[in-house]
């Protein structure tokens, strides 16, 4: 009964899918996102105008924040389940310790009974024999031994009894520090929501400034969109056409021709195969004069019966290793803070504007680098017209793309790395906002990068 007291709560904390130890580096890193929500807002806000992107960045810090009082009073009702246990477990320490204490004072009374050392003597004295009489020693040691070990068992006791109170002690002060400081965060939060109502409100007289403003941006990413679109329905063209390539120059060496001899890179796939056809018909001729003439028939190294593939063994390869890092995926800043979520959404400001984002937006610090999220290859950098640059890095059949570049660090055909830089973020200076939009495409169908983010 005592063990599934004590294990009691951890067990309720692994159902509802957190722990103590999981909340509180939950809660660490939400108090530094918070901070780093506070660094992003002060860039925009120091001596210029007041953005879209700050409002953003706002309602962000707000959602932060409420995932943060949530945690805290998550912590609250697991510290609240440890005491409960904790005071179960002091009221049952405090019984055994009186049961020990009452059963030490009944062997203490029986020892005060026989304590004439000459009762002891003759006890031992009028035994039968000497093998009686070492008994009844051994007998008398064990009297004594069992006296030493119940004022032992006592003392455990009160050392264990001591300590859970110390402990309920401390996370009673725990408590009560996590819970001021969760009403602490309470009135913070209250006070930012009037701040963002407040900032709203301001821009509701620029509401034709701003409708004019999400025009222009939406148009820059269509058109930004529409590009990555065609640039990969090549580039899945072209893995293909490589990737059959491969497996019909495969089956041009298996029937025994030979690559610069028989047939070049220059040979096309229609070529190349009326060459295997030949060389088949030809090995076939060459079986019939064999059995005519008796002599052992070389085998017909036999055609592939499978469609020819869409990609490349490498990028299948690269493709599942991809996949298999759902969840897992570093972020393409060192610090950032999605300001603009994937997917329909109503705008910050104009709620009657739905935002269709086909990635994620991530504010993040001045002078801050875009970082690959995977190996792969550069299959293109993309220069929109007001919108910066971009960087399109395949990854098998899934792409990755990292826009609103200034200063460029790779090449087109380069293979990069994971956490490899791999542009400069651009900085708005009117603004001060450092905004990178970073989306993941398989084949031709946008995914939520979110769900690929650590």
């Amino acid at each position: 009964m005592i063990v599934f007291m004590l294990c009691s709560a951890p067990l309720f904390a692994q159902r509802k899918g957190d722990n103590k130890e999981q909340l509180q580096q939950k809660k660490t890193r939400l108090e530094d996102e918070i901070k780093l929500a506070n660094v992003i807002l002060n860039d925009m806000r120091e001596n210029r105008k007041e953005s879209i992107s700050s409002i953003e960045a706002l309602q962000q810090k707000l959602r932060i924040r409420e995932q943060l009082l949530r945690t805290m009073r998550r912590e609250i009702e697991l510290l609240e389940i440890e005491q409960r246990e904790q005071d179960k477990r002091i009221i049952e320490l405090e019984e055994l310790l009186s049961q020990q204490q009452e059963m030490y004072a009944r062997m203490i009374q029986k020892a005060y009974t026989a304590r004439d050392k000459q009762a002891i003597l003759m006890f031992i004295l009028s035994s039968n024999d000497f093998y009686q009489a070492v008994k009844r020693v051994q007998y008398l040691r064990q009297i004594a031994q069992a006296r030493e070990k119940q004022i032992d068992r006592i003392r455990q006791t009160r050392e264990e009894l001591e300590h859970e109170r110390a402990e309920l002690k401390r996370k009673k002060e725990e408590k009560a520090r996590l819970m001021a400081r969760q009403q602490e965060e309470q009135r913070t939060l209250e006070a930012e929501k009037i701040d963002q109502e407040k900032r709203v409100a301001d821009f509701k007289g620029r509401e034709q400034e701003i409708l004019a403003d999400i025009k222009k941006k939406q148009q820059q990413r269509d058109q930004l969109n529409a590009e990555i679109q065609r640039l990969i329905a090549l580039e899945i063209q072209r893995a293909k056409e490589e990737a059959q390539r491969k497996q019909i120059e495969k089956e041009a060496t298996q029937v025994g021709l030979v690559k610069g001899k028989d047939f070049t890179g220059k040979t096309t796939n229609k070529q190349l195969q009326e060459l295997i056809k030949k060389k088949r018909e030809e090995i076939a001729r060459l079986q019939q004069q064999q059995q005519q003439q008796g002599a052992p028939v070389t085998p017909t190294p036999s055609a592939p019966q499978e469609e020819l593939p869409v990609l490349s063994a490498e990028n299948q390869l690269l493709a599942a290793n991809f996949s298999a890092n759902r969840k897992k995926l570093p972020w393409p800043v060192e610090r950032g803070l999605v300001v603009g979520r994937f997917g329909k959404h109503s705008h910050a400001v104009a709620t009657q504007v739905v935002i269709d984002n086909k990635g994620i937006d991530i504010a993040t610090s001045s002078g801050s680098k875009a970082k690959a999220v995977f190996d792969g290859e550069v299959i293109s950098i993309l220069r929109i017209p007001g919108a910066n640059k971009a960087v399109l890095v395949r990854h098998g059949n899934y792409f990755t793309v990292y826009s609103n570049l200034t200063d460029i660090y790779v090449e087109r055909g380069e293979q990069v790395k994971r956490g490899q830089n791999l542009g400069l973020i651009f900085t708005d200076e009117e603004n001060g906002k450092t905004i990178l939009h970073f989306e993941v495409w398989q084949n031709t169908t946008v995914l939520d990068p979110s769900s690929w983010l650590q």
